[in-house]
């Protein structure tokens, strides 16, 4: 189950570089939660399939990976060592661990690596992932040109 949940962030936080908003320390200090919109993200895919065949399979996995979502609540905690506790809250268990984070020369927000407290918890590999701020969210460098954002971070406090 945990691996599970690891790939699917992993897969959600996969960024590229782009202009955007400079971001300041204090626009990110303090928790975030992550909303992933897989559903939204599955239907597009469905309305470019090539057959009716792809089209059901991705409908049917959509339907599949949003329930699970649901059940999953993640947040990013932001401290002022430039250090991120993240925590997953899944089942009714939590896993949690720490990375450490920045804002590059483009005012990006890059999280880097998080790894779990213990061996058996969580392990992230963000590959570097670069995050910028719109309309007061933390959003997704491979959704900020997107109308439809499907991965951004809302602050919680």
């Amino acid at each position: 189950m945990k691996r599970s949940i690891t790939l699917i962030i992993a897969i959600c936080l996969l960024a590229v570089s782009v202009d955007a908003q400079k971001i300041k320390e204090k626009d990110v200090l303090g928790t975030w939660k992550l909303v992933i919109d897989i559903e939204e993200e599955m239907d597009k895919e469905a309305e470019e399939a090539d057959n009716m065949l792809e089209e059901v399979i991705i409908k049917a996995v959509s339907g599949f990976v949003g329930g699970i979502m649901e059940d999953i609540d993640i947040y990013f905690e932001f401290r002022s060592n430039n250090k991120v506790k993240v925590t997953v809250n899944a089942y009714d268990e939590t896993d949690s661990g720490t990375g450490t984070w920045f804002i590059n020369k483009r005012g990006n927000l890059v999280i880097e690596d998080i790894e779990g407290e213990d061996d058996d918890q969580l392990n992230i590999s963000t590959d570097n992932d670069e995050w910028t701020m719109q309309d007061g969210i933390l959003i997704s460098s491979d959704d900020v040109d997107d109308k439809e954002r499907n991965v951004y971070m809302t602050r919680v406090d």
